[in-house]
């Protein structure tokens, strides 16, 4: 099963430039399930706009 995390989200991330495949994507909130792959809600997002 492959865990990843929602694209807009990524999109409008303050570290959408980072490197993020280091992080615990299995352990994250699910948003959606696509047969072998689990869209979920990450953990670290933070916002661009917000400091």
């Amino acid at each position: 099963m492959t865990f990843q995390p929602k694209g807009g989200m990524c999109a409008a991330c303050r570290h959408a430039l980072r490197d993020c495949s280091s992080l615990p994507f299995s352990s994250m909130p699910v948003l959606q399930r696509d047969g072998q792959t689990t869209i979920v809600r990450c953990t670290q997002f933070q916002h661009q706009r917000r400091k």
